[in-house]
């Protein structure tokens, strides 16, 4: 990091695939549109649109973007000496923070002067941050603790068929359930190419075909595997 801290406006229109690795910075997201996964231990929660959720310093945890999904990043170097939240988890995105990320993303992004408007906005921004309370407690904010089983299921790679959970979790993601399930099959096959896995073993071990793993990484992550 040049600054102590950054600010930055991120849009994936293809699915990315972070892999498990401990934070070098400390950093809170907050999404716009779509929706992002990120595993902490032996949990994976849902951020969507409007949530807020901190990563401190060395937290080992892994992010999975999903396609549509835009966000704001703010991280905080090592050499703040300011204290910040120990705790990852989702935080409440208030009025006020949400339009210092609004007003800096109207910055010209080659200017990150830190000395001048983009400097300010993110000393506020700092301010703001100082007293954050981050919890893991829920898997999604929004949806509804009757739906989190129903959730988890979804996000453990299980079928979900209770036609409120189904409601209830779709417009949440920002996609179908099919959709969302597709995500996770090309996720899998990254990690397992990553792994050394080669396609064809790949796709018989996900009781698919390489055909359809082609075509599906094709639309979902705008490449393919070859």
């Amino acid at each position: 990091m040049k600054q102590a801290i950054e600010f930055s406006n991120n849009e994936h229109p293809f699915l990315f695939v972070g892999s498990r690795r401990k934070s070098h910075n400390a950093y809170f997201i907050v999404v716009n549109s779509g929706s992002i996964l990120i595993r902490l231990g032996k949990h994976e929660h849902l951020m969507s649109k409007g949530q807020g959720f901190w990563v401190p310093f060395d937290c080992l945890h892994a992010l999975t973007i999903l396609p549509g999904t835009q966000f704001f990043k703010v991280a905080f170097s090592i050499r703040l000496r300011q204290p910040l939240c120990r705790d990852a988890g989702f935080f409440i995105v208030t009025p006020l923070l949400n339009a210092l990320l609004v007003e800096l993303e109207k910055q010209p992004v080659e200017e990150n002067d830190w000395n001048g408007v983009d400097g300010r906005l993110l000393k506020v921004v700092a301010d703001q941050v100082a007293n954050l309370s981050a919890s893991t407690q829920s898997l999604s904010p929004a949806i509804s603790k009757h739906y989190h089983s129903a959730l988890a299921l979804l996000l453990n790679g299980h079928k979900v068929t209770d036609s409120s959970a189904i409601k209830t979790i779709q417009p949440v993601l920002g996609m179908t359930l099919k959709e969302f399930e597709s995500c996770l099959t090309i996720r899998e096959t990254v990690k397992l190419i990553r792994s050394g896995r080669k396609l064809p073993q790949i796709a018989a071990q996900l009781n698919t075909s390489e055909v359809l793993l082609e075509a599906l990484a094709m639309a979902i992550l705008g490449k393919s595997f070859q």
